[in-house]
């Protein structure tokens, strides 16, 4: 397991790795690595869902005539982030759900709540976003919003709510984080994703570093 000791400078990966006992949402493809090794290299190729492990919904997810994954603001993916650890018993999260008197210090919080293991299949039981939180958040100046669980909205949610109160109020959101190292506070978020233009999710490679000097 990776430590926030082990880390490179101080720096915590907050990705799940991709490998093939990686979740997928049913009906999804999940991730299938493929490898030629020969004597004087070696050739890796894969596939797999857009929306595997740690990753990124452009508003295309939702509206066929809205912003692909290349249209996602780059700055909003890069700069000081808030980790908030959530102890509620509630699925859909609320403002209610947050520690007492907790608000965000920088327009980016990553909620982590510890509902979602690494390799546990997708399924009831892990916590999300509420609407009322989304613009609870909207409305405090916030416009990244990251969660460690596979969906803003909880499992059994059929209209998504959470979903489109983001798309609503023009939030950017990332699914899937992995903050078990990640203690509360306040970081050096740098959380990209890949480049697949016309796409309406992708894949980031999310970690979080050492706050220094002013962004």
């Amino acid at each position: 397991m990776r430590t926030a000791e082990a880390s490179s400078g101080g720096w915590i990966d907050i990705s799940r790795p991709l490998r093939q006992s990686t979740p997928v949402w049913l009906g999804d493809r999940p991730f299938v690595l493929r490898q030629q090794r020969e004597p004087a290299f070696v050739l890796s190729s894969f596939e797999t869902t857009c929306h595997v492990g740690t990753h990124i919904d452009a508003p295309l997810h939702l509206d066929s005539s809205a912003a692909a994954v290349e249209n996602v603001p780059i700055g909003r993916c890069v700069g000081p982030a808030d980790v908030v650890v959530v102890e509620s018993s509630d699925l859909a999260l609320t403002p209610d759900s947050l520690p007492s008197d907790w608000k965000p210090k920088t327009p980016r919080v990553l909620l982590r709540t510890d509902t979602f293991g690494l390799d546990r299949g997708i399924g009831p039981g892990f916590a999300a976003l509420s609407a009322e939180l989304v613009h609870w958040l909207a409305d405090l100046d916030v416009e990244l919003v990251g969660i460690d669980t596979p969906s803003v909205d909880v499992f059994e949610s059929e209209n998504l709510p959470a979903h489109h109160a983001l798309l609503e109020r023009g939030l950017t959101w990332i699914e899937g984080l992995w903050l078990e190292e990640a203690r509360p506070g306040t970081y050096f978020l740098a959380a990209l994703p890949l480049l697949l233009e016309g796409a309406e999710a992708a894949p980031v490679r999310a970690v979080l570093g050492p706050l220094r000097g002013q962004f």
